[in-house]
C-alpha cells in the first residue's frame, strides 16, 4: 500500500484541502493561517511512507489526519477537514472510509467515537499511533 503515497502526494495538494475547507467551514470564509504547516501536513503519509515502507493504510491516514490537526493550518475546521480528508486517503488507496462499513446506528456512533479521537489529538491525549489503531477498527 505505501506504493501509492507518491501518487496520493499529488492528489492531496494544498489546493485539494483549502478547497475541502471551504465547504466545510461555509458560510464562513476559509482561512490558511499556517500555510506552511498544511504543506507539512499533506508530506507527512510520503516520508513515513518513505522511511517505514511496510506502514499500513492506517498509519497513513492517521499521520495525515494527524498533522492537520496538530498543525492548525486553518482558522476553523481543523479537525473536521482533517476526518474528512483522512477518510477520503483510505478511499483513494481502495479501503472502505472510516465509517463506510457500518449500519445505520453503528454509522452515527462510530463518527462519534472518531470525533472523540480527533479532539483527543488536538488536546494531547492520543498520539499518531492510537490514532492509527482507531483507524484500523474502522
Amino acid at each position: 500500500m505505501a506504493a501509492h503515497v507518491p501518487r496520493l502526494a499529488r492528489l492531496f495538494t494544498p489546493e485539494y484541502v483549502r478547497r475541502i475547507n471551504s465547504q466545510i467551514v461555509f458560510p464562513q470564509q476559509s482561512l490558511v493561517v499556517k500555510p506552511h504547516e498544511l504543506e507539512s501536513a499533506l508530506a507527512r503519509p510520503l516520508h513515513q511512507a518513505t522511511y517505514t515502507p511496510d506502514s499500513t493504510p492506517a498509519l497513513l491516514a492517521a499521520t495525515l489526519s494527524f498533522g492537520l490537526i496538530q498543525g492548525h493550518a486553518f482558522l476553523d475546521g481543523n479537525k473536521r477537514t482533517a476526518f474528512f480528508v483522512s477518510n477520503e486517503y483510505l478511499r483513494a488507496m481502495g479501503i472502505p472510509g472510516l465509517a463506510d462499513d457500518g449500519r445505520l446506528g453503528e454509522v452515527y456512533s462510530d463518527v462519534i467515537k472518531l470525533a472523540d479521537d480527533h479532539i483527543g489529538v488536538a488536546s494531547g491525549r492520543v498520539d499518531v499511533a492510537g490514532l492509527a489503531a482507531e483507524y484500523r477498527q474502522k
